[in-house]
């Protein structure tokens, strides 16, 4: 299981939204071998919420942002664009 960190500013934390980022997060794991840290980041800037990701697995650094007025929205806008970044380096890491 994928250990991740995350951080609320300017908005409660929400255990139920943890839960939730972390089964649709887990995913990843199927595309990398070993995460040395996964941060995410939630924020309200003028009534929306902006969610930012940083992903540090096999040695490379990946990077997600989304923003939504729904948590659940971001969170996964987050897992598509991360899972479609670590998706593209699994596919050239397995054609060489």
């Amino acid at each position: 299981m994928m250990k991740i960190n995350y951080t609320w500013k300017h908005l409660d934390r929400s255990e139920a939204a943890e839960t939730y980022g972390n089964e649709k997060l887990e995913r990843v794991t199927k595309y990398v071998g070993k995460v040395l840290s996964c941060d995410v980041s939630f924020e309200t800037i003028h009534g929306e919420i902006h969610a930012n990701l940083k992903l540090n697995a096999d040695g490379n650094h990946f990077n997600a942002h989304n923003e939504s007025k729904d948590i659940y929205a971001c969170i996964d806008g987050l897992e598509d664009k991360i899972l479609s970044q670590v998706g593209k380096h699994h596919d050239k890491k397995s054609s060489r």
